[in-house]
């Protein structure tokens, strides 16, 4: 009973640092065994959240749980903090990279994540995306590896996001999150001529996306940007 006891305590201590989850797997590290999990989980000390992941009763849930879980699925014997210590780290990207960073109106029905290396999933609710080893950066919200609001711009124009949803994204990263436009039409002018814009003129499509937007009179920094540009 003391080894059991002793076991739940360290696999709350670890569960406290990644926002009350725990994996099957860190659990098992600890102590627990198979048959201890599934009673724990029948009798509402851990709630599954999905396969091999749990949440500890009495951690309120949060609208970023699923991705979390999600997250943490990908390395399941490491704790977030080891995880986020490996150079080739999944991470948040392409559609709910941009809720997490409250960008846009899109919806982010499925949990989009980029890998370094090519790697396949039986989850339908992921989907995983390829990319070059060591890019694009990330940054941590919420605890979690995302992509930068400047990459994932970048990967919403590569991945042909229509050019309404784009624009709802680029109106909130320079208007919301000053971004610089500088780094913002650097980051559209790959795609430029797929939305109509001249090849290579991520200003031009900048300008059009943020009209497109319909920023708001009140708005004046994002005229003051524009004439920049137009400068």
């Amino acid at each position: 009973m003391a080894t059991v006891t002793a076991a739940l305590r360290a696999v709350g201590e670890l569960a406290v640092e990644q926002w009350g989850l725990v994996t099957t797997a860190q659990a098992r590290r600890e102590g627990l065994s198979t048959q201890q999990l599934a009673r724990l989980a029948e009798t509402g000390v851990l709630e599954r959240l999905r396969h091999g992941v749990y949440r500890v009763a009495g951690v309120p849930p949060t609208p970023q749980d699923d991705l979390r879980a999600a997250w943490l699925a990908f390395a399941p014997t490491r704790t977030v903090r080891e995880h986020l210590a490996d150079p080739d780290v999944e991470v948040v990207s392409h559609r709910s990279a941009s809720a997490l960073h409250e960008l846009g109106d899109l919806d982010a029905d499925r949990l989009e994540f980029s890998t370094p290396a090519r790697r396949q999933t039986r989850d339908p609710q992921v989907q995983l995306h390829r990319r070059q080893r060591g890019l694009p950066e990330w940054t941590l919200v919420g605890g979690l590896p995302v992509t930068t609001v400047v990459a994932t711009i970048g990967d919403l124009a590569a991945a042909r996001l229509d050019g309404g949803h784009l624009a709802g994204v680029v109106r909130d990263a320079v208007t919301l999150r000053h971004l610089d436009p500088a780094e913002v039409a650097e980051a559209l002018s790959p795609y430029a001529l797929a939305y109509g814009a001249p090849l290579g003129q991520g200003d031009v499509l900048l300008r059009r996306l943020l009209e497109q937007a319909g920023v708001p009179e009140s708005t004046r920094a994002v005229g003051r940007l524009v004439e920049r540009l137009e400068g």
